[in-house]
């Protein structure tokens, strides 16, 4: 059967009272058809009711960008007409490859399960369900059999915002004669979504009764309960886990709404309480570490891998990155996060947006200090000093703002008479910040504010602004793909030369100053700035600007492009890991002065700290 002349029906995956689910080919990608069984409606007033919500959920849906939610194209709710003149409402949707949790379970060799993976599970569920609660969308209907499981370890939340979750909101609050065992889903069903109250937390409760079932691998109902507090007793059959993380699922489980975690974040701290703490002690960072101290370089190696391994110490943690962890998510931004900073003690997390705030957050706890107002538009860059002790933010208001931390009071406001102000930079001693404007780049004194040079004769397409290391030349990215290396003392152009991969969007200095990275749409690559020679490429597999950042000891490059976030072994020039959790393109990427932590920047909104495993 063919259905608008597009979609063929292959099989029917499921039926329930109130809709049907299909998979279907649409130009040889298969996709998940649903399609609402208005007749099961009797009454005029609720079929169009029960039409309105179907669309809305549509909707909401195809706003939604996550891995763990399935993908609703902009024209993917349509209507036609069947061969009796009957209107079919549709919705069609991304097809998730993989088992569902109660079929995974069910998998010899799955039980038990282990708090490792729980807690990781755990960790991506809460992050699905910050962003569905952010569309003030409730699933209503979480348990095992709508978690689906992605062949390389992502899990998708399934059976929401289409029939089945709009039927079932829509019989609660018009079949007041139908009793709650035809809608509900026994065991996972918290008692104010029984009475047709379903909120937030109602959300939680569905998903502690799902780890109850995943880690006993019995359903929630076949446990007893405290009749005063309706509290499971189900600890006993999960001896694996510790009593920290029991105690968790159970405050998820809590039988009014009230004394559950009140927000994902919450959930997500819990469990970061219960792994361990996020940030350790971190050395000093002004005290050079004698095994970080780069070799000498040979200056006759011209191929990548020698020249790197000359260049890069030889202590890593290039197999710690390897199984890098998502341990918290910041959120709080009501638009893009454009640019990220680390204190040079990791006490504080800066992140300017779009929103036109810039944030500060208490990095060892992840907790929002204090929130900086002033600038009129977008805040498009900003940079902490060396000695941690100012702020300077750029927006497209013609600004740069500097500013007093750790308590956020303004310092002085630097007035561009044209072009927005894109990119920042503090010279290593702190004294100097340069700017980048579109046709200009200049050098500000902090102390005072003045403007003191202007760089003439450079590229008009200049965007990114960076100083080396050593602070003796800085380099200029531009639209046009170019990249020059000026002196800021002399004013004078040192080299110049251009990628092929087009507007530069990003640009980064290896700690020692050996190294210079750019990137562009998708390709990321490795320049000698003593030479200008191209020294290697890497490229991504999402379409985007790159972003790019070294860790402090210059043996490991993390790159973003799209959603995801690429970690690169210099000295192998091997791909170490790919980290995927934010559903909108990466803007920024910032490492912690250890090494140990990296924090990346959305337009999803949100701020994700991740930290290597050793």
């Amino acid at each position: 059967m063919l259905i608008q002349n597009r979609y063929r029906i292959i099989r029917k995956l499921g039926k329930g009272g109130f809709g049907q689910t299909f998979e279907v080919d649409d130009g040889g990608t298969l996709k998940v058809l649903k399609v609402l069984n208005v007749d099961s409606f009797h009454s005029p007033e609720r079929q169009k009711k029960s039409v309105a919500l179907f669309l809305r959920e549509a909707t909401v849906l195809s706003r939604l960008e996550h891995p763990g939610i399935p993908r609703v194209e902009t024209d993917g709710y349509f209507n036609y007409l069947d061969p009796g003149g009957k209107t079919i409402h549709c919705l069609l949707m991304e097809k998730i490859e993989g088992k569902n949790l109660k079929q995974w379970l069910a998998t010899p060799g799955n039980q038990p399960m282990s708090q490792e993976l729980a807690i990781a599970w755990l960790e991506q569920l809460a992050d699905i369900l910050a962003q569905l609660h952010q569309q003030e969308l409730i699933h209503r209907d979480i348990k095992p059999s709508n978690i689906m499981l992605r062949p390389n370890g992502q899990l998708v939340l399934i059976d929401f915002g289409a029939v089945r979750e709009v039927t079932e909101t829509y019989l609660y609050r018009q079949k007041a004669n139908v009793t709650g065992t035809v809608i509900i889903s026994a065991g996972f069903t918290p008692p104010e979504q029984a009475e047709g109250q379903a909120v937030a937390q109602s959300d939680f409760f569905a998903l502690g009764r799902t780890f109850v079932y995943l880690l006993t691998g019995k359903r929630p109902i076949d446990f007893e309960k405290n009749p005063q507090t309706g509290k499971l007793y189900w600890h006993q059959s999960a001896p694996q886990i510790s009593q920290k993380f029991a105690d968790l699922i159970d405050y998820l489980m809590a039988p009014f709404p009230g004394r559950r975690p009140q927000t994902s974040q919450v959930i997500l701290q819990s469990v970061e309480a219960i792994t361990s703490p996020l940030v350790t002690k971190y050395p000093n960072p002004l005290v050079a570490d004698r095994s970080m101290v780069p070799t000498q370089v040979n200056p006759k190696q011209n191929q990548f891998l020698a020249l790197i391994s000359g260049l890069i110490p030889k202590k890593n943690q290039s197999l710690c990155w390897q199984k890098a962890k998502l341990r918290r998510t910041l959120s709080g931004h009501s638009d893009s996060v454009k640019s990220i900073a680390i204190s040079p003690d990791a006490s504080t997390l800066a992140s300017g947006s779009y929103d036109k705030t810039i944030k500060l957050w208490a990095l060892p706890t992840g907790e929002l200090q204090c929130t900086l107002t002033g600038h009129t538009k977008r805040v498009n860059c900003i940079a902490i000093s060396p000695d941690g002790q100012t702020l300077a933010s750029s927006s497209e208001d013609m600004t740069i703002k500097l500013w007093a931390l750790p308590t956020g009071d303004l310092l002085r406001t630097l007035t561009f008479r044209k072009g927005i102000v894109r990119s920042i930079n503090f010279s290593p001693n702190g004294q100097t910040l340069i700017s980048s404007s579109g046709l200009e780049v200049k050098f500000w004194a902090v102390l005072t504010g003045r403007a003191i040079g202007t760089l003439v004769g450079h590229s008009n397409s200049a965007r990114l602004v960076s100083f080396s290391p050593d602070g003796k030349s800085c380099v200029i990215g531009g639209l046009d793909g170019t990249l020059e290396l000026w002196s800021p003392h002399s004013g004078k152009k040192l080299r110049r030369f251009s990628t092929p991969a087009g507007a530069i969007t990003s640009v980064a200095f290896s700690p020692d100053g050996q190294i210079l990275a750019t990137g562009s749409n998708r390709i990321i690559e490795i320049w000698s700035p003593q030479t200008g020679k191209r020294l290697h490429t890497f490229s991504s597999q999402q379409n985007g600007s790159v972003s790019v950042a070294f860790s402090p000891d210059g043996r490991i490059l993390a790159s973003s492009s799209g959603r995801s976030i690429d970690l690169w072994n210099l000295p192998s020039a091997q791909q170490l890991s790919s980290l995927s959790r934010h559903y909108k393109p990466i803007q920024s990427l910032a490492f912690s002065p250890n090494g140990s932590i990296l924090i990346s920047g959305s337009d999803d909104n949100t701020i994700k700290i991740w930290q290597m495993v050793s």
